[in-house]
């Protein structure tokens, strides 16, 4: 745990702590980083290509048969040696030249072996420098999309935090609740032995109070599956414990100014990016040029001398000059992608304005029910109250009493409910701004 998140337990903040190691260790989140380096390392790709590359080649090659070139010495020269052995017979001086044949090369040499350096460099290829501008608006919308994801799951382990802390807020409102429904019992069944109240008395006392606890029996597990969920966000074991402060349900605004979403940031990189993929289908019409060097050995056997030292020095040009329209097709292909998006980024920008409009009219009613809720708290606490004392002179009936009861314990629940509710509308509010200060290793950062 860093820093941070020890100062934020130290101040009793649980949900800093959570979010901290939510934003660390969440599974879903980690896969985006994964992206995010495989899109890194494919612009490191990019960027290599437009440096000159040396590279070791070498071949040994074992060869029999193939073609044959016929050089006819045979045929030419023994005409001249057969007429020269006659002309000089039965002289001092005879000649005896011997028949020879014809010579036959083979295209193919038994061994040989070709070994070299080769140095390739280019000169003029328009098509790489796209290339590389395709892949750092791809590592860029990487990033965006890495952001976007974690600012959904700042939003959603922020809403699991407040839905956990209504449910243990309910929790103990219900408890409460069982033990004033219990106490109640004990005064019907004292009234009975008494002989001053009949034996319905005890078996209403008897049905809420097993009413209460049913709702208390449903509400534990609803807070068992919040944990849960809350542990599957922070990517810990589903049984761990998990604490909410005293103060998780206490109003406070939204924090941050408003941002650009990262999903309108993500759209202007594939933009971005297909309008690029339109230049590298344009420059499809340009030349390229690259230098092609050599250096190594050549021979039937491996041998470094200067009968088997080979250089070679090259400059490739390579023009397509025509391909039956597959460039002009690409290249208005690749147009008609970057208008698809540009349409798309207006939809979703048209899309974001909307739900920050709506979370900000949630937000404003959430805080409308709030105030409802703490008046009417306030209204049926003390209604209760004056039922309780009533109700201990003798002066009330058990169904007034139950009535003011329930409604204690229903403005109660009702209370966490708005303000569980209005913390998640500031939750949800703060995520349409893109508000919430992300780590900076999460946040879109400049191109490396």
């Amino acid at each position: 745990m860093n820093s941070a998140a020890d100062s934020a337990a130290s101040s009793n903040d649980y949900l800093a702590v959570y979010l901290a190691e939510a934003l660390a260790s969440n599974s879903a989140l980690q896969a985006q980083a994964f992206a995010v380096e495989a899109a890194a390392q494919g612009l490191s790709a990019a960027r290599a290509r437009r440096a000159p590359q040396l590279a070791l080649n070498a071949r040994y090659t074992v060869a029999e048969g193939g073609r044959v070139t016929r050089i006819p010495t045979g045929d030419l020269v023994n005409p001249v040696y057969r007429t020269l052995n006659q002309l000089t017979a039965g002289t001092p001086n005879a000649t005896n030249f011997p028949e020879i044949g014809n010579n036959d090369i083979n295209f193919l040499r038994p061994h040989e072996q070709d070994t070299r350096l080769t140095l390739s460099a280019p000169l003029y290829a328009p098509q790489l420098a796209e290339q590389v501008q395709i892949r750092a608006a791809e590592f860029e919308g990487s990033l965006a999309t890495r952001e976007a994801f974690a600012r959904t799951l700042v939003r959603d382990l922020k809403q699991a935090y407040y839905q956990l802390a209504q449910l243990q807020a309910g929790i103990g409102v219900l408890e409460a609740s069982q033990a004033t429904l219990a106490e109640n019992r004990r005064v019907a069944d004292s009234l009975i032995a008494a002989g001053k109240a009949t034996r319905d008395r005890a078996l209403r006392a008897e049905a809420e109070l097993l009413a209460v606890e049913q709702r208390l029996l449903a509400a534990r597990n609803d807070e068992r599956a919040a944990r849960r969920y809350l542990n599957l966000l922070r990517n810990r074991d589903e049984a761990e414990a998990v604490q909410v402060s005293s103060t998780a349900l206490s109003v406070n605004g939204v924090a941050g100014d408003e941002a650009t979403r990262p999903e309108l940031r993500r759209l202007d990189h594939q933009i971005d990016a297909a309008d690029h993929a339109r230049k590298l289908a344009g420059s499809g019409f340009l030349p390229t040029l690259s230098l092609v060097a050599d250096s190594g050995i050549q021979g039937t056997g491996y041998a470094v001398n200067r009968d088997s030292d080979v250089s070679t020095a090259s400059l490739v040009l390579n023009w397509t000059l025509f391909d039956f329209g597959a460039r002009r097709a690409a290249e208005s292909q690749a147009r008609a992608q970057t208008s698809q998006l540009q349409a798309t980024r207006d939809d979703v920008r048209r899309q974001l304005v909307l739900a920050r409009l709506s979370a900000d009219d949630s937000a404003l009613t959430a805080e409308q029910a709030l105030r409802t809720a703490e008046a009417r708290i306030a209204a049926a606490e003390e209604g209760f109250r004056i039922a309780e004392r009533k109700r201990d002179a003798g002066q009330l009936s058990q169904i007034e009493f139950l009535d003011a009861e329930r409604a204690q314990t229903e403005a109660r629940l009702g209370l966490a409910i708005a303000r569980s509710s209005l913390q998640s509308a500031r939750a949800e509010q703060e995520y349409s701004r893109a508000a919430y200060p992300l780590p900076a290793t999460l946040a879109s950062g400049a191109t490396p």
